[in-house]
């Protein structure tokens, strides 16, 4: 064999060779992709139940908290009803007079009393009084002083205008009748007096 001849038969082995190689190297790479995907797609699938099966937990658990809380605030508003003596009705109806004038923010005006307000309540002061204590846990005078003092903490705190008056000035606005009882009911609410309170703001 001469010498042109033998090379030429060496370029087509590594000719053909090459192709073999990049054959084998395409059908691998085609290999490991399909291996790939095909193992994305089951754990995509394993995380897909896992997350259907979780959230199917989650939901009849709340569902069996909000019976039983509902349950529970059934049976405590019963109690609280037969325990005054007074219709569930009648309570229902008050309350949801009551949360209208907290929404209105009746408890700002010093005027308001327990005699005047069951009267717009059109109830009783016995009734609006065993009503508030029942159901809020406090005394009329406190369920308003507590409404009022909320109210001056939260304005007091947004309204930089508001900051600018006196202690007088902010207790009348407020509802309450002097700045000493104004203060008083501040400091026992936020452990701090008004005056200090707003010196904090600045």
């Amino acid at each position: 064999m001469d010498k042109l001849s033998f090379t030429s038969t060496n370029k087509l082995a590594f000719t053909f060779l090459e192709e073999q190689e990049i054959t084998l190297s395409k059908e691998s790479q085609f290999s490991f992709r399909n291996f790939f995907l095909t193992l994305f797609s089951e754990f995509s699938m394993m995380l897909i139940n896992f997350h259907q099966r979780r959230q199917k937990k989650y939901v009849s658990l709340l569902g069996s908290l909000n019976r039983k809380i509902e349950n529970g605030t059934s049976s405590r508003r019963n109690s609280k009803t037969k325990s005054i003596g007074i219709s569930k009705e009648i309570v229902e109806a008050v309350l949801l007079k009551l949360n209208a004038f907290e929404i209105n923010k009746g408890f700002l005006s010093t005027k308001v009393s327990l005699t005047s307000l069951s009267k717009s309540l059109e109830t009783n002061s016995s009734y609006l009084s065993k009503i508030i204590n029942h159901t809020q846990g406090k005394t009329f005078k406190n369920y308003l002083n507590d409404l009022r003092v909320q109210y001056a903490h939260e304005t007091l705190k947004s309204d930089p205008q508001q900051r600018k008056y006196t202690i007088e000035a902010i207790a009348f606005d407020f509802g309450f009748k002097s700045a000493e009882n104004f203060s008083k009911k501040f400091k026992a609410t936020y452990g701090m007096y008004p005056s200090k309170f707003m010196r904090s703001l600045v």
